[in-house]
This record gives C-alpha cells, sequence and structure tokens, in this order.
C-alpha cells in the first residue's frame, strides 16, 4: 500500500513536471517567434532572372510608360512579345507613409545598382494584364523572357520586410533577379 505522504509526493512531481513541460513549451515558441522575426528573409527562387542589357548599367531612372505610349497596355504587351527580363515598379498616383518610404527605398536602389525599372501608376493597370495578378500597390514586378515570374504582394505579411526598409527591397530583389 501507498502511503498518503508518497502520494502527495508524486503528485506534487507530476504537476512540477506538467508545469515545467509547459512552460519550456511556451519558452521555446517564444523563441521562435523571436528568431523567425528578428531577420527578413528572403524567398528561395529556383532560377534567377537575367535582366536584358538595355536596363543594366544605366543612369537608374525609371521609365515612364506613359511616356512611351498613351496605349500602356501596347507597351506592356510589346515587351512580353519581344520576351523581354524587365522590372516593373507600380505604385499608387499619389504616395504617402509607407508606401512613399517604399518608392525612396526603390529610386535609391536603382541608382546605386544603376538599373532601369519601368514604372506605372495603378490608375493605368485595369487596362494590362498585369490586373489579373496584383491588386495591391505599390508592387515591383519582375517578368522574365516575357513571363510574370515574381512580385511583391502589399497585402502579404511575408512581404511586409521587403517592404519596410532599403536592406529588405535589395535582399528581395537580389534574390531574384541577377545583374
Amino acid at each position: 500500500m501507498v502511503r498518503k505522504s508518497e502520494r502527495n509526493s508524486n503528485s506534487r512531481l507530476a504537476i512540477f513536471s506538467i508545469l515545467t513541460l509547459v512552460f519550456l513549451a511556451i519558452l521555446g515558441f517564444i523563441v521562435f517567434l523571436v528568431l523567425k522575426n528578428s531577420e527578413v528573409s528572403a524567398p528561395v527562387v529556383s532560377e534567377q532572372v537575367v535582366l536584358d542589357s538595355e536596363y543594366v548599367g544605366t543612369d537608374g531612372k525609371q521609365i515612364e510608360m506613359t511616356e512611351i505610349s498613351e496605349d500602356v497596355s501596347g507597351v506592356l504587351e510589346g515587351l512580353i512579345s519581344e520576351k523581354k527580363s524587365f522590372v516593373v515598379y507600380v505604385s499608387l498616383p499619389v504616395c504617402s507613409g509607407v508606401t512613399a518610404e517604399f518608392k525612396e527605398h526603390v529610386l535609391k536602389f536603382q541608382k546605386e545598382n544603376k538599373l532601369s525599372f519601368y514604372y506605372l501608376t495603378s490608375d493605368y493597370v485595369k487596362d494590362t494584364s498585369i490586373y489579373n495578378s496584383i491588386k495591391y500597390f505599390p508592387s515591383v514586378i519582375i517578368y522574365n523572357k516575357g513571363e510574370m515570374v515574381n512580385f511583391l504582394r502589399f497585402d502579404s505579411d511575408e512581404d511586409k520586410g521587403f517592404y519596410s526598409s532599403y536592406d529588405g527591397f535589395s535582399k528581395w530583389f537580389k534574390v531574384n533577379v541577377s545583374f
């Protein structure tokens, strides 16, 4: 027969063990969250896009599609049919707050890396094939040989770190594009 004092001791040991496991599980979860959020990690891509030479080694300007032609859809579809590898930066017509900061990151990145991106405001998107994929702005869209292969999702928590800093955007871009 088990004495009452041994039973109480076993009960206390069991409760202590359970509480210790719960504490360790919570601590592990907190550490996981801290590590996960401590660094912006760029997505892994199977193949980096190599931009066409006309967009590399430039003055880092944005090429406004509306200045090329009023038929923005025609410009974009022409680049796609010519199987070009290029980048499109799409923004709201008027940027403020986070979107204005992101625009500055993109412009700085273009200048420092001497890359030209096409530029388009969201009010023209509905007339293009971009509209089928992108509903929130700003965004940076990467085309490889005429195919849209990747873009930043402004409404995505996963992409938030790529919008919030120059380093985040730079990391995302360099993982996806070789230049």
